[in-house]
């Protein structure tokens, strides 16, 4: 029976899947929605989360690890919620992004759908990890294997994630105001790597006395070894991208560009923080578990270093920084839209990250804090940078309306 369930679902999986990518690849070509599409969508959508389910089910009861009904509940109930929503979600991106002759109503509600099954989909994630952790080893892989080769590490698959999501919903929101879909993809292939020579070189300056003083000096190129700032990648990927903007894309107004752009690089850094958790790294100092009981397990279990569990200051960072974009773009950018100027939101971005790497530093474990407060110093610097530009902006606007004013009311100067 158990036989049964895991090659018949592998099966019905594969299936459901086949079914689904021909139906959205022909969407997609330039076929006209069919009239059954909701159906057909979930036909497919149902075959390939039974199949998945069938599949967990048989591995469970195969497994020698026993668990009990509940969490055996747990996790079907979970895998099935987590593979429908994320497979539905990936079906809606593909249909919003890359279908160009897709109706105003499908553009609108597959966008919808996109965003409304993000915490469905963290919801039910959590509730399938609660109900197999008898089967988890902890702390967890670094990294995806087939065999014993090494495909990806967590952490890289994180960083990536972030930066694609940053660019889908900076170029969505281009296009929804008019402007060509895909017009930010050279940017992305120019700011993603300069970021990543920039974290770089952000770590090295910042850990040359301890790390670097001495040794070879191939070492600075050796990421392999470890060792990229999030912060570093933020400051020289945003020089290379508005530098590119500036040259390249003049249709764009540069301040509005940024204004999109650069408070989305806290999404990529929220993502991003969760390669940390993979690596069981820079983590907080230690603390009583008893204090975070509303955590899953999963989390718990994986902050515990040695014994005793760590600050998990990954997911903090990881909420303040998507829940900045959130403010920055909605709250200041929507809520307070007629105090603000060009410039602003982009501004808002170094200040948010600033204050929360201040409030976060003192926190880490001591074996993560960069030399001589390197990290502390540049949040400072962030801050200070993002304050001078908002003063700076306003002022300029200020100068700019006032000297309009004076020139439309100089004599002489014509009158309606």
């Amino acid at each position: 029976m158990e036989n049964f369930l895991v090659y018949g679902g592998a099966l019905l999986a594969l299936v459901g899947a086949i079914y689904g990518y021909l139906k959205v690849s022909a969407l997609v070509k330039g076929g006209k929605p069919a009239k059954p599409l909701l159906l057909q969508s979930l036909m497919s959508l149902g075959a390939l989360t039974l199949g998945m389910v069938g599949l967990i089910t048989g591995l469970i009861l195969n497994s020698t690890t026993t668990i009990s009904s509940g969490d055996f509940a747990l996790s079907l109930i979970g895998a099935a919620l987590t593979i429908f929503l994320f497979v539905g979600m990936v079906g809606c991106f593909i249909v919003h992004f890359y279908k160009k002759d897709a109706s105003k109503e499908l553009q609108t509600w597959s966008f919808r759908l996109l965003w409304m099954a993000i915490l469905p989909l963290i919801l039910s994630f959590v509730v399938m990890m609660e109900g197999i952790d008898a089967f988890i080893d902890y702390p967890f892989t670094e990294a995806i294997y087939f065999g014993s080769t090494r495909i990806v590490t967590f952490y890289a698959l994180f960083i990536l994630t972030g930066a694609a999501i940053v660019y889908f919903v900076a170029d969505h929101q281009l296009h929804t105001e008019g402007y060509r879909k895909g017009i930010l993809e050279n940017v992305f292939y120019i700011a993603f790597p300069a970021g990543i020579v920039g974290s770089r070189l952000w770590y090295v300056i910042g850990q040359w006395e301890s790390e670097f003083a001495g040794r070879d000096f191939w070492h600075v190129f050796a990421m392999w070894e470890g060792g990229l700032t999030i912060i570093g990648g933020a400051l020289f990927g945003t020089i290379v991208g508005v530098i590119f903007v500036k040259l390249r894309r003049k249709e764009l107004p540069l301040l509005h560009a940024m204004d999109i752009i650069v408070p989305a690089i806290l999404i990529a850094q929220g993502v991003g923080r969760w390669g940390n958790f993979f690596n069981q790294e820079v983590y907080g100092q230690v603390t009583d578990p008893a204090k975070w009981w509303f955590l899953p397990n999963f989390i718990i279990q994986q902050m515990t270093v040695s014994g005793e569990m760590r600050v998990p200051l990954f997911l903090i960072e990881s909420i303040a920084n998507i829940g900045g974009y959130f403010v920055i773009r909605y709250a200041v950018g929507v809520g307070l839209k007629k105090y603000i100027v060009p410039g602003d939101l982009a501004a808002l971005y170094p200040i948010w990250y600033g204050i929360t790497r201040v409030i976060m530093e003192p926190m880490r474990d001591s074996q993560y804090i960069m030399d001589d407060w390197w990290s502390m110093y540049g949040s400072y610097g962030f801050i200070l940078i993002g304050v001078l530009a908002i003063v700076y902006l306003h002022v300029t606007d200020y100068l700019k309306k006032k000297k309009a004013k004076d020139s439309k009311n100089a004599p002489g100067s014509l009158q309606k």
